[in-house]
């Protein structure tokens, strides 16, 4: 087939139907494990759905099912699936200072979909080499890495997925001609990557750790970008006082999230105390962002109180019902308190955003508990696939039942 971006002639063994599956079967799950869609200000998604709507529409693949969405994570990262599932991260958004700068990495990010570059990965087999080498190594950044189970790691193999060179150079050629075709100022693209490679050889961790893992900058890029630029008239719009305004309420909160990625650290250093304190300064400052009572809860239920972890999850579901840590923690607290019905409704419920070693696992132990050693030994069998404590668990408990 002729590729739809770049028109040179390649061998396509995944069609178009398969990529727009993988990319829509896969799309929830990755949000899931990446902090969850960003709730508080749905103005700032509507706003860069637009954007990326408008260039979409411009691009070489338009018939894609394109979707944009603004995740509620501090690591200055975006990330596409194949079809068209484009995601960008607050963090990013903080970092940028234009609307052209947004178009930039947009633009950049549909092209990926457009050429095929997540679809041509798997054909090259990188993914398998992904799963072979260990999922665990490519995610272990992300607090909820380790957790996945089932088809939530092929959505995290592709996300993670390094693009080759020649890939990196396409997204940035074709995705600067998308911009033109909008209306957007070029030299942003081209500002926004000599600020990257600025960033990168000042080796700044949370953009080694988010965007540049996967889209390096380089001196080059920055030169080919420059080409790009004269190949096009000057001008076009650039709507830095736009953008500006229209993050002003998300810079202005950059403090209190510190408190959310701050109360996180502790809890994985086993100083629950310490998270109690970030997750109520969080909730004292953005009263309605789910996440720090989600972390509340989830320290108190560390600290073995099962009960204020209850009301603390309460809250967090009732401010944001569309997170599968939620309900995967007020199932844990619930199960530990004996209200097994609760528990299995919980913990099947997050399932469906997010399949989880630890959910599967304690779905497990209520199923042995009501006699149900076929469900048990199903859900051990899925919870087996984790390479973590749970999953060794899991293999004990599948031992003793092929044992009886």
């Amino acid at each position: 087939m002729r590729n739809p971006v770049t028109g040179k002639q390649e061998i396509a063994l995944v069609p178009s139907s398969m990529e727009i599956h993988l990319g829509s079967s896969t799309f929830v799950s990755m949000q899931q494990m990446e902090g969850g869609p960003y709730l508080v200000q749905p103005e700032i998604t509507d706003y860069v759905k637009r954007i990326g709507m408008k260039l979409a529409a411009v691009s070489d693949r338009p018939d894609l099912p394109y979707e944009f969405v603004v995740l509620n994570n501090s690591t200055p990262n975006a990330w596409t699936l194949p079809g068209g599932k484009i995601a960008v991260n607050r963090g990013l958004l903080t970092e940028l200072a234009s609307e052209a700068e947004l178009a930039a990495v947009l633009s950049h990010e549909i092209v990926h979909a457009a050429a095929r570059h997540g679809a041509q990965g798997l054909e090259r087999g990188l993914l398998l080499q992904t799963s072979l080498i260990g999922l665990g190594a490519v995610v272990s950044d992300h607090q909820y890495g380790d957790l996945i189970v089932g088809g939530a790691s092929i959505g995290a193999g592709l996300v993670h997925l390094k693009y080759s060179r020649n890939a990196e150079f396409e997204a940035d050629h074709y995705g600067m001609k998308y911009m033109a075709k909008a209306g957007y100022d070029l030299q942003s693209a081209v500002s926004l990557q000599e600020m990257f490679l600025r960033l990168a050889e000042n080796k700044k961790s949370s953009w080694l750790e988010g965007l540049f893992a996967t889209h390096p900058p380089s001196q080059e890029r920055v030169e080919a970008n420059r080409a790009t630029a004269e190949e096009f008239p000057e001008g076009g719009f650039i709507g830095r006082e736009e953008y500006q305004l229209m993050m002003q309420p998300l810079r202005s909160s950059q403090a209190a999230y510190a408190h959310l990625d701050e109360g996180y650290q502790a809890l994985e250093k086993g100083d629950i105390e310490a998270a109690l304190v970030s997750a109520k300064a969080g909730m004292k400052a953005i009263p309605q962002e789910s996440q720090f009572y989600g972390l509340l809860g989830k320290a108190y239920l560390r600290q073995g109180d099962s009960q204020a972890a209850l009301l603390a999850l309460n809250d967090a579901i009732q401010r944001n019902g569309y997170f599968f840590d939620f309900y995967l923690q007020r199932g844990l607290a619930e199960n530990n308190i004996g209200d097994c019905t609760a528990a299995k409704n919980d913990l099947e419920q997050s399932l469906t955003l997010l399949p989880t070693a630890e959910a599967h696992y304690t779905l497990g132990q209520l199923a042995l508990k009501l006699g149900n050693r076929e469900e048990a030994f199903e859900h051990f069998q899925k919870a087996s696939s984790a390479d973590t404590d749970i999953g060794k668990k899991a293999k004990e408990e599948l031992e003793k039942l092929e044992i009886i």
